[in-house]
């Protein structure tokens, strides 16, 4: 009896997971006037329901912080990508320019949410990455330091007025002082 019930509930949850691949997703649904954040599929899509964007214009001071932090933000990916190019797909630098990536698509986010177009990256294929790996760790030590002193020192102070700007700075700083300077100092005394 106990062999009956194992054998129908295998059943079940077997023809569960086969009807799963049968029935095949809707990838693309039929469109609709209006996009929002369910029915949205793109990479780049940070709508947020019933907001309109541009949500205001920036004063000339907030933009220029947003414009040092996105440099800054270019730069360090630019200098990860020559020296993966370089010396190989060698940790820190193998994980840490991902996030870069990202820390560049929170600060584009920010740009399309007030209306804002962002410069391109000026340093792709212009940095050049040091000799060696002790090199480019130690390279990579001066740059977050410099980056997490560059958000606390000159970038926050300006845009205490936008709570969300303010965050995402503050992220990008946490991330340089707790996650990636730490890397690059063990990476430095390898």
């Amino acid at each position: 009896m106990k062999n009956t019930y194992l054998f129908i509930i295998l059943a079940l949850i077997a023809g569960y997971f086969l009807y799963q691949k049968t029935t095949p997703p809707t990838l693309n649904p039929a469109p609709t006037s209006v996009v929002n954040r369910g029915n949205c599929l793109a990479d780049d899509c940070l709508l947020v329901d019933d907001l309109e964007y541009p949500v205001g214009t920036l004063p000339s001071s907030v933009k220029e912080a947003l414009d040092t932090a996105l440099d800054d933000e270019y730069k360090a990916y630019s200098t990860y990508q020559a020296v993966i190019a370089k010396l190989g797909n060698t940790r820190p630098f193998a994980m840490i320019i991902g996030a870069e990536e990202q820390h560049i698509a929170s600060l584009k986010a920010l740009y399309s949410k007030y209306g804002e177009t962002p410069k391109a990256n000026p340093y792709l294929g212009k940095v050049t990455a040091p000799a060696t790996l002790a090199l480019a760790c130690d390279t990579g030590v001066s740059a977050e330091i410099s980056n997490a002193d560059l958000y606390q020192n000159k970038l926050l102070p300006v845009v205490t007025d936008y709570p969300d700007i303010t965050a995402v700075f503050t992220q990008l700083m946490d991330a340089s002082r707790t996650k990636h300077l730490p890397a690059f100092e063990r990476c430095s005394t390898r």
